[in-house]
């Protein structure tokens, strides 16, 4: 029997909600919470170190996505790992590197921590990480 090629969302978003994922699980969604995200770190991240560290959780979601074996017969996995390449990019210039050594190095996205954040964020991962950061207002 052949599987029928789904509808390349609803497969997605199966495959993210099957991961543990319970919102955002579109590919627009997590990519636009990705991005999001990214656009809050070059602002300075405004809120504490558990929602940084949960917001970062949907980098974590794309990567499953982009390396999942299930989702490659999809032409439209190539458009959305250009699109997170991108938003990749402008977040890499954001971080201290290495923070973190102890995680995988393909994980770098998790290795890393934000230059810059908000009193809480600051206040947090000086606290926990005895990591400073630039507080932005």
């Amino acid at each position: 029997m052949t599987r029928r090629i789904a509808n390349f969302e609803e497969e997605f978003s199966s495959f993210i909600r099957a991961s543990g994922r319970w919102r955002d699980t579109a590919p627009e969604a997590l990519l636009g919470r990705w991005s999001r995200f990214v656009d809050d770190c070059e602002q300075g991240y405004p809120r504490d170190a558990e929602d940084y560290f949960n917001d970062l959780t949907s980098r974590d979601s794309l990567e499953r996505a982009l390396t999942s074996v299930e989702l490659q017969e999809f032409p439209e996995m190539s458009h959305l790992r250009a699109r997170v390449e991108e938003i990749d990019s402008r977040f890499r210039a954001l971080l201290i590197p290495e923070v973190f050594p102890g995680i995988p190095g393909e994980f770098w996205w998790a290795r890393g921590m934000v230059k810059a954040g908000g009193k809480r964020l600051v206040e947090d991962v000086r606290r926990e990480y005895r990591i400073d950061l630039i507080e932005v207002e």
